[in-house]
């Protein structure tokens, strides 16, 4: 048996031995700010139309007309808190009327009412406004709301970047300011935003609030396709879960880790951390049965590296233990990919012997399909090897089975009569 190995999740790492185990079983008039950490580029803005972009960013006591929600004093003053209350319930009564639209199926008329109230909610301060656009987003979003969706996106810049420049941004605004950008599909600035509050967490000593933004920032890195960022998150996440004595955590991170380690072509790194999975698995009894489809993918993993004869390991190890715990289906994958990698090697004999284990593997697993195939590629080995006769005998229980299935007939009865003229 050849020892497992543990290793660390980082990359580039080096090539590792095979490590198999066969077992038994209020902010208007926002000017340009400087660039900040926290601050994401204006991008919307060189999309949308002028027209529909600077009404709502403008101040909207500056309108003229104003809006009929607003007075109209005849100095130039701000709103009086009497005067903010009064707006305050004028567009309370605004948000429960473009409810009663969206419930009517008048989808554009409810977001048009929408857009005026968080317009509107900016008076009544920054809280109140980021609430408004946090409760808008998902509404936007769902309907695919393009232009609405770049335009509260942008407000977002501005609100974001002044509350920065002001040094004034709170954890809890960067919570709602995270999740509704996440909300309108700006991924980019949500996982700034979870990066910095998972550095914030971590200085303060705060392990549970730092695992949760780490993994906002993973998943989130993960949905915009960033695969070894999020791999690097997942494997951050994966130490803490370990450091914890939380084995179900770590396991999960582990998948997590691998998945996007896979998607982004990492393999190497993906297979330290199917090692380190596989660790886990052979040290307790209750996941054994995870073991062979673990083995099977780290075959697939070393075969994609060009390291066949690991890979070949691999999947004989996997299809012994699939055996051994009546996984029949992960059996017959290994034992197909394992013979398609020695006929790149042109170890016919070793085929032909997969080929027989198949046969008695779809047996077992009463796979008629499967069986046919096997019968199949066993022919064309047989003739591959120079031997008709037993490519006959292959063919005909083939065309047994296909009649059976009303299934490649033609196929099979033309094997036949090519082979018997052949042979006569």
């Amino acid at each position: 048996m050849i020892p497992l190995q543990r290793s660390d999740h980082r990359w580039p790492l080096p090539a590792k031995g095979v490590g198999v185990l066969v077992i038994g079983l209020g902010l208007v008039g926002l000017g340009p700010l400087p660039q900040s950490p926290l601050m994401p580029t204006l991008v919307q803005a060189q999309v949308l139309r002028p027209e529909l972009r600077d009404p709502f960013l403008a101040d909207p006591l500056e309108d003229d007309p104003r809006d009929p929600l607003l007075p109209t004093p005849s100095v130039d003053r701000p709103l009086s808190p009497l005067e903010l209350l009064a707006l305050e319930a004028d567009l309370d009564q605004r948000l429960q009327a473009a409810e009663a639209l969206l419930a009517a199926n008048q989808d554009d008329e409810a977001i048009a009412l929408w857009l005026r109230e968080v317009r509107l909610r900016r008076l009544l301060g920054v809280d109140a406004e980021l609430a408004a656009m946090q409760r808008l987003a998902p509404h936007l979003r769902d309907r695919n709301a393009t232009e609405p969706l770049q335009i509260l996106s942008l407000r977002l810049d501005l609100v974001q970047a002044a509350l920065a420049e002001a040094d004034t941004l709170t954890q809890a605004q960067q919570l709602v300011l995270a999740d509704t950008y996440r909300q309108l599909g700006n991924s980019p600035a949500a996982i700034a935003l979870h990066r910095d509050l998972a550095e914030q967490a971590q200085i303060a000593g705060n392990l549970s609030e730092y695992q949760t933004q780490l993994g906002n920032v993973a998943e989130l890195e993960a949905r915009q396709f960033a695969f070894e960022p999020a791999a690097t998150a997942y494997g951050d996440l994966v130490d803490l879960a370990q450091a914890a004595g939380n084995q179900g955590d770590e396991i999960r991170y582990l998948k997590a880790q691998i998945h996007n380690l896979e998607q982004g072509q990492i393999r190497e790194a993906a297979l330290a951390a199917q090692q380190r999975l596989l660790t886990i698995y052979t040290g307790d009894e209750s996941q054994w049965p995870l073991i062979p489809p673990l083995q099977h993918h780290m075959a697939q993993n070393y075969g994609a590296l060009g390291d066949l004869d690991t890979a070949s390991r691999s999947y004989q190890a996997a299809y012994i233990n699939a055996i051994d715990q009546d996984q029949f289906n992960v059996a017959a994958e290994a034992i197909r990919e394992l013979a398609d990698l020695y006929k790149t090697l042109e170890r016919w004999a070793d085929v032909r012997y997969l080929y027989e284990q198949l046969i008695l593997v779809e047996q077992q697993a009463f796979n008629a399909y499967g069986l046919m195939d096997a019968f199949d590629q066993l022919g064309q080995v047989y003739e591959i090897i120079d031997d008709p006769e037993a490519a006959l005998e292959a063919y005909r229980e083939g065309l047994i089975l296909a009649r059976h299935l009303n299934h490649r007939q033609a196929y099979f009865e033309t094997q036949i009569d090519r082979l018997t003229e052949e042979t006569t």
